[in-house]
């Protein structure tokens, strides 16, 4: 299973459920779209969890390249 990380503390999120959504015996309810952070108690759209990957992923790959960049000079 793939580990969420939160944006604000970089803990492990876990799925949120809201109190809004009851559960009725016998029929599937809709996954939750929510995270939450056990840690700093933070709350997230799955949305946002991707732009903060997608930020993360793309400062890592610009300080990659400056590292190449500067070990070749």
């Amino acid at each position: 299973m793939i580990q969420r990380q939160c944006p604000e503390c970089s803990s492990e999120l876990v799925r949120a459920r809201r109190t809004d959504q009851k559960l009725v015996p016998g029929m599937a309810h809709a996954a939750s779209s929510g995270w939450r952070c056990s840690v700093c108690g933070g709350e997230f759209t799955t949305e946002q969890i991707r732009e903060s990957n997608r930020a993360r992923s793309q400062s890592s790959n610009h300080r990659a390249n400056s590292a190449n960049l500067i070990g070749s000079a």
